[in-house]
């Protein structure tokens, strides 16, 4: 069937737009998920806060979610998202992760003004970069 600009306007045929909805992968709920989850809340937002404290930042929320992609993230509303895996990491890790997500309150992209902030809070950070990609999200 050929469809015209005339059968369109007509109204005899109608172009139906449907939501293209992205599925979520849902993480199975362990016993050691748990324990990390409850872990994670209770140490990471007072570690978050005490390293915003310390170098000026301000934050709306933090939240503890288990990601499969990714250790962190900020948004424009300045809120703040944790992975529950960060757990699993050497504390310097940890920090590095949230002392980048910070420099996001300031910078929301990977540029220079960001890397240099970056550097002035957390020295060596290219070397924690590359020592977090040793480790893996579960």
């Amino acid at each position: 069937m050929r469809i015209t600009l005339v059968d369109i306007l007509s109204g005899r045929v109608r172009i139906v737009r449907r939501k293209v909805r992205r599925v979520r992968r849902s993480l199975p709920e362990t016993e050691e998920v748990k324990e990390l989850r409850r872990q994670a809340k209770e140490y990471l937002p007072l570690r978050l806060k005490a390293l915003a404290d310390k170098y000026g930042f301000e934050y709306n929320s933090v939240r503890i979610k288990h990601n499969v992609s990714n250790w962190g993230s900020c948004s424009i509303k300045k809120n703040i998202n944790l992975n529950l895996n960060l757990m699993r990491l050497p504390e310097d890790l940890r920090d590095y992760v949230m002392l980048h997500e910070l420099c996001h309150l300031r910078h929301m992209d990977h540029g220079q003004e960001f890397h240099a902030l970056l550097e002035s809070v957390c020295p060596g950070h290219r070397e924690c970069r590359k020592r977090l990609r040793e480790y893996r999200l579960i």
